[in-house]
């Protein structure tokens, strides 16, 4: 069973809104625990995440609170044109999912390392790992991975990264790019994703990592000279304030530094503050010029 706290960190639905369906739709129904705080199943969990996939794609909460898991995942396929959120996967993915399955630390770090060698580093980020962790994330979605099983491939993906990264030769003596989340946002993997491209185009990189409060972003913005900030937005991100949040931190740094923002989480962001850009894809992440 799990808090509500981890409910809103993994579906990135708010505790507010949860209550409120649980009103008025009657879903989800928690239980208390021996100190009388809210729990929730772990199926529960899955279809919140269903049921925000498809808000995400412009649904109404009334038309989707309080239908089987079956029903939501027939209106996902109806809706995507492109069937995004079938689970397609082609020979490698299923090797990597193999792994997962079994337990296969060793087997797949030797398949990340020969896709890897394959492709180049900027080929194996864009079009084998980002679809991997997708896939990952859609299978733990419709059942096929259990919460475990996608905490141990995302952790051996970040070690995998970590390493990766040190491996990479940087000559750059420009000011470097920060790399950081806001508080709230506990995923890391578009952040390492983002630092493998950056340095790999030669660009200087502190990545500070993930919850990082305002006022120490604009303190190491100072200590270290950045003249731009990029910051990750995960789809389990949620944050009604976050525009007023972006607001603040361009009003607390010079007007000469940028700030790019990236992820699922805020790709349906309109109207964003002064200094403020957003970043689409993770190949525009290659396109943008921070000399």
């Amino acid at each position: 069973m799990f808090l509500i706290t981890s409910v809103e960190r993994d579906t990135g639905i708010g505790r507010d809104r949860l209550r409120v369906w649980e009103r008025r739709y009657g879903f989800p129904i928690p239980v208390r625990n021996k100190h009388g705080k809210r729990v929730y199943s772990e199926q529960q969990i899955r279809t919140l995440q269903l049921i925000k996939r498809l808000l995400d794609q412009g649904m109404h909460p009334g038309k989707l609170v309080g239908l089987s898991d079956s029903q939501l995942n027939t209106i996902s396929q109806d809706l995507s044109t492109k069937n995004q959120l079938k689970l397609i996967i082609n020979d490698r993915m299923n090797e990597f999912i193999d792994c997962v399955y079994c337990n296969d630390t060793q087997k797949l770090w030797g398949l990340l390392e020969q896709t890897l060698i394959q492709q180049g580093l900027k080929t194996f980020i864009i079009e084998s790992l980002a679809p991997l962790i997708t896939t990952v994330g859609d299978q733990w979605a419709a059942g096929h991975l259990n919460i475990f099983e996608e905490h141990f491939i995302t952790h051996q993906i970040t070690l995998f990264l970590d390493s990766t990264i040190s491996k990479i030769p940087v000559i750059s003596n420009t000011s470097p790019v920060l790399l950081a989340t806001f508080p709230g946002e506990n995923h890391n993997l578009g952040l390492l994703m983002i630092e493998c491209l950056l340095k790999d185009k030669g660009q200087l990189t502190v990545n500070l990592g993930i919850e990082v409060p305002m006022d120490q972003l604009v303190m190491a913005c100072q200590r270290y000279k950045s003249k731009v900030i990029l910051l990750s937005f995960s789809s389990a991100y949620s944050n009604s304030g976050l525009r007023t949040e972006l607001n603040d931190l361009a009003q607390q740094i010079p007007d000469h530094i940028s700030v790019y923002v990236g992820g699922s989480g805020v790709k349906k962001m309109r109207k964003f503050p002064k200094q403020v850009i957003l970043t689409h894809r993770l190949q525009n992440i290659l396109d943008l010029d921070f000399s």
